[in-house]
């Protein structure tokens, strides 16, 4: 039996044909298998609550949750003295605390930091660690500045002053953290 040019074409293009479908049976199964297990990751996750401290790690970075208030509070006692808290940074201590750190109208001499502990204890035993003084109110000055700590229940607020600037904002903060600890229950 002979093949015409046509007949061998249709058969190349027919064969062609077939690999196509055959790479895309493979590819369609392939992506079927990783999504089935990142599905059982993530069910993994559910199961085994990480999926949940990590959306409450996420809440409190982003000053929602349950520290919501706190710090919405402290925004807008600032804003209402006309500072603007700036550069917004937070970070997790490992031991379902969150410390939010913001500079001052952008100024890096001007800090403030906002320090939330699981528990009154474990604030008093950290401000000692970071600060060397577990006081609820103090003022720490040395050559590079001064330091001023507000704190009450299981929250700190830590206000930092330098370069010769610790007199333009410290009566301000120092009223914005006391009324920001006293809406604390």
């Amino acid at each position: 039996m002979r093949v015409g040019r046509k007949g061998a074409l249709w058969a190349v293009e027919r064969g062609s044909r077939s690999l196509f479908a055959g790479v895309m049976i493979v590819l369609c199964l392939g992506s079927l298998v990783a999504c089935s297990n990142e599905s059982a990751q993530q069910e993994r996750k559910v199961y085994s609550g990480q999926a949940t401290e990590e959306g409450n790690m996420r809440a409190k970075s982003q000053g929602h949750g349950l520290n919501g208030p706190l710090i919405q509070e402290l925004d807008k006692s600032f804003a209402a003295k006309d500072i603007k808290l700036m550069n917004n940074m937070s970070a997790d201590d490992g031991e379902g605390g969150i410390s939010y750190m913001y500079l001052l109208n952008g100024s890096g001499r001007h800090i403030v930091k906002v320090h939330i502990f699981g528990n009154p204890d474990t604030r008093t035993a950290r401000m000692k660690e970071m600060y060397g003084i577990s006081d609820e109110q103090a003022v720490i000055e040395n050559a590079l500045g001064q330091t001023t700590i507000r704190s009450k229940g299981y929250v700190s607020l830590v206000y930092t002053a330098s370069g010769g600037e610790k007199d333009i904002y410290g009566e301000k903060v120092t009223q914005v953290f006391q009324h920001v600890l006293n809406q604390l229950n």
